[in-house]
């Protein structure tokens, strides 16, 4: 139960470091105190916002000392706009902390990874990166209000224009604002989903929950066409993507991730590899040149699709693109008959679930690549399988999120 009271005094503290979720981490009466916006040094006065049994979550009243990589946001809306949050701190600071948190992660949990080098690889562009957005739509006409959530509330703020954004994407941004002033009359609460392609300077948009018979609704884009395909190039090879399908959001680190996947997986065998949570192919395709047979399941309709059309245009005969959900698809057998040398995973932010996991673990590949979007669910997720069958022997760390506290995190398993 949430105890306030006390809480409109102010009192001091000094972050120690900075924890997932982006808050800074200080201690005060014996409490751990979480402050959103700091960085860690700082020495702040701060009033209590919620209050527990053994934490106080704070806001900042005043920054008494700055600590080291403190910097003044470069984005109006910062703070309000729930999209970024740290951008009060200088990007290589931002790096070391996430590298930091990850390290810290591993080391709790799998005590053995501390012989293990655990690196963060920075953004060589940690703003106007992003290709791809969900944006929030309310009202229509002169009240019309197109932007993000708000910190820690789902009320939306209007956004103009997202300096994380590509050209094209805040192009796309502008449009939709357009048509909600100009043209739409819905005024029922909506989601978009935005993605750009800045190669062929082109942007499409599908509404959330709404499909055609395709599966999928664009509402605009330059090529107003019923199926708005985006053409993305990652290495040498070319995808197909839409709006309403997940692709990496990074344009700048999409490719070397997916560069660290193929030689993670180079030499581990020859004959089948299996890519779970495989979206349009992303891995897939590199796996194909290495693996006589690759098995790509999805549980997107159009992902699936997508990537059965990606294979058939890099020339992949091998590649088997299955439609279905992860978990069920191996316990029905379907797995059984292959003997996989390698399982590559990539799931969404919720992780893979211990029913993937222990299937996995029963299938017992040679090495497991396990890509994640979040540290807390990777861990979780790991205990299910190490270090009783398998041993951790690489970790990455990927910032594909600069200005937010996500990052990405490969690591590879081999069987004991």
């Amino acid at each position: 139960m949430t105890n306030l009271a006390g809480s409109r005094k102010a009192f001091e503290v000094t972050i120690e470091k900075l924890v997932y979720g982006g808050m800074g981490l200080g201690r005060h009466a014996g409490k751990v105190v979480f402050v959103p916006f700091s960085v860690p040094g700082d020495r702040l006065r701060v009033r209590a916002i919620e209050e527990k049994k053994t934490f106080i979550r704070a806001g900042i009243t005043q920054i008494v000392k700055s600590g080291k990589g403190r910097v003044a946001p470069v984005c109006p809306y910062f703070e309000k706009c729930g999209g970024c949050h740290l951008q009060q701190l200088d990007y290589l600071h931002q790096v070391d902390a996430k590298r930091q948190i990850l390290e810290e992660s591993l080391h709790h949990r799998f005590p053995e990874t501390h012989e293990l080098p655990v690196t963060m690889r920075a953004c060589p562009q940690p703003m106007g990166y992003r290709s791809r957005a969900r944006v929030q739509l309310r009202g229509a006409g002169e009240k019309a209000t197109v932007g993000f959530y708000r910190y820690r509330s789902h009320a939306v703020e209007d956004i103009e224009n997202c300096p994380l954004f590509r050209p094209s994407l805040n192009e796309a941004l502008s449009s939709l604002r357009q048509f909600k002033l100009k043209v739409d009359l819905d005024i029922s609460p909506q989601e978009m989903d935005l993605a750009c392609s800045q190669e062929e300077d082109t942007w499409a948009t599908a509404r959330i929950g709404v499909q055609s018979g395709e599966g999928v609704t664009p509402l605009f884009g330059k090529r107003k066409t019923e199926d708005v395909i985006l053409k993305r190039k990652v290495g040498s090879y070319i995808y197909s993507v839409t709006a309403s399908v997940f692709f990496q959001a990074n344009d700048f680190l999409i490719s070397e991730l997916a560069a660290l996947v193929r030689e993670l997986s180079a030499n581990q065998g020859q004959d089948a590899a299996l890519d779970l949570f495989s979206g349009v192919g992303l891995f897939s395709l590199p796996l194909a040149r290495q693996f006589t047979k690759v098995i790509a399941v999805e549980n997107s309709a159009a992902a699936s699709r997508l990537c059965a059309a990606n294979a058939s245009a890099a020339g992949f005969r091998n590649i088997e693109s299955v439609c279905a959900d992860a978990a069920s698809w191996m316990k029905s057998g379907e797995a059984d008959s292959n003997r996989f040398d390698l399982i590559v995973l990539d799931p969404p932010r919720s992780g893979a679930s211990a029913d993937v996991m222990e299937q996995i673990r029963k299938q017992a590949p040679p090495v497991i690549l396990y890509i994640s979007c979040d540290p807390q669910t990777l861990v979780r997720d790991l205990a299910c399988i190490a270090p009783r069958d398998y041993r951790i022997d690489f970790v990455q760390g990927l910032d594909m999120f600069p200005q937010t506290y996500h990052f990405e995190t490969v690591i590879r398993l081999v069987r004991n």
